[in-house]
């Protein structure tokens, strides 16, 4: 059985494959699909360090960050700005929140900071692209993990 970071890089490959071919739609679904794993497994690697197969909060924030950024990518790519900004800002607020309910390790705290700035910077930068979807260059991003 595949464990939750194998299965998440390979629904991530899937949805930048898609996105490279510019089938948004596939691309939306499989980035949509790396979001849904991510949120089953957020309990557990939230509560106690992970077990066989889980993903320790640090990855787990990474791995979210980044499906976000590439849906929010697909989202402005199609044109659904308004989509792409609710989602980059729901993230941000959910980020934020997970920060102030309970004190964080250092490090689970540094990755939600370092992720709530790349997500900072594309909500940023998505407010200083024209309307048009086609003046601007996408790049997909890859998993950061080791």
């Amino acid at each position: 059985m595949m464990d939750v970071l194998e299965q998440w890089k390979s629904w991530i490959i899937q949805a930048n494959r898609a996105f490279a071919y510019d089938q948004f739609e596939l691309a939306c679904n499989c980035y949509q699909q790396a979001l849904t794993l991510l949120a089953e497994h957020w309990p557990e690697a939230g509560r106690h360090g992970p077990t066989a197969g889980e993903l320790d909060s640090e990855s787990l924030i990474v791995c979210l960050s980044i499906s976000v950024q590439n849906l929010a990518e697909t989202y402005a790519r199609q044109g659904r700005r308004r989509r792409c900004r609710g989602l980059l800002k729901r993230t941000l607020r959910q980020f934020s929140q997970w920060q102030q309910r309970q004190p964080l390790p250092m490090e689970v705290d540094a990755a939600l900071l370092r992720e709530r700035s790349r997500l900072w910077r594309e909500l940023c930068r998505l407010e200083q692209i024209p309307a048009s979807p086609g003046h601007y260059s996408i790049e997909c991003h890859t998993a950061r993990l080791h």
